[in-house]
């Protein structure tokens, strides 16, 4: 199979994600009974508390978003094909990464019910789904035009794929932060592999599930997958009587929101300045806005 070669994450991304990462951590600790304690912006008494300084958070990725459309609309090249259909799975990736910030390790093998799924195997078949989406596509990719293009994929392939992936299984295995890493690992990896792909490649003839589409659908297609199975741990978690707590909520918000704004940047192979300097701004701004209010909500 010939090779597409994955591009480095740019770091300001990677960047704003740690701080996202360690601002929901700061939040998550605080207990709701807190949530109506005093929490002064700057020197200002908004009269919401605590409550307020958590939802903060995404006013300012969204204020960030703002900024970063303004500059992406001065002279920057327009998106790649690819990039532009992958970009939904950056938003069901982080609505999904949300319910996960919180997620308790006692949850993930308790059985919902018979017949059901655990939220460990949900989350496996979830990584092994997108896995094994980026594996196919490349192999599609990687085969001819025109008459000799075949037209299902081939025993070989099948059998080198089995070889070549992880087990559903193995994708599931560990903490809660390990299967965090290994999704976005995922995600990123085939992402970035396919972040300059342009219109012809991504009419080229492929197929999902036995049907005739094109790489175009397989691309599109992760976004629905991964908001189909964060449906079912939803499910999951109701027939386990799991109730997220307020903040619980709220930090699932956030994470959504920073979906919305990676997805215009994300997969790229690299971010403009005025772009990096955004997002660090962006960054330094919600890392000491979490510990201010976890600050109030303790005193």
């Amino acid at each position: 199979m010939t090779t597409l070669e994955a591009a480095v994450l740019p770091s300001s991304i990677g960047h704003a994600r740690e701080a996202l990462a360690a601002a929901a951590v700061d939040y998550l600790a605080i207990p709701d009974e807190a949530l109506e304690r005093q929490w002064l912006w700057g020197a200002h008494d908004s009269g919401d508390g605590v409550r307020y300084g958590i939802y903060r958070a995404a006013e300012t990725v969204e204020a960030a978003g703002s900024e970063v459309d303004r500059a992406l609309a001065v002279g920057s090249p327009p998106r790649s094909p690819a990039a532009a259909r992958m970009a939904p799975a950056t938003v069901a990736r982080w609505a999904l990464q949300g319910r996960l910030a919180s997620l308790p390790e006692a949850i993930l093998d308790r059985v919902p019910k018979p017949g059901e799924w655990t939220a460990r195997q949900t989350l496996a078949h979830t990584i092994a789904g997108q896995r094994s989406y980026g594996w196919f596509s490349h192999w599609w990719l990687s085969q001819p035009v025109g008459d000799d293009r075949p037209a299902r994929v081939t025993a070989e392939a099948e059998s080198e794929s089995e070889r070549e992936l992880p087990s559903e299984d193995a994708e599931g295995e560990g903490t809660v932060a390990e299967i965090r890493d290994r999704l976005d690992s995922v995600l990123d990896e085939w992402a970035l592999r396919f972040a300059t792909l342009d219109d012809a490649a991504l009419a080229m003839r492929a197929t999902w599930a036995g049907i005739p589409v094109d790489i175009g659908f397989r691309l599109g297609r992760w976004a629905s997958h991964i908001a189909e199975h964060t449906v079912q741990l939803d499910k999951t978690l109701d027939w386990l009587d799991y109730r997220p707590r307020e903040i619980e909520r709220i930090v699932r918000d956030l994470h959504t929101a920073w979906g919305r704004l990676e997805s215009r940047l994300f997969p790229a192979i690299s971010t403009p300045p005025e772009v990096d300097a955004i997002l660090a701004r962006m960054s330094a701004t919600l890392i000491a806005e979490a510990r201010s209010v976890r600050a109030a909500a303790e005193r």
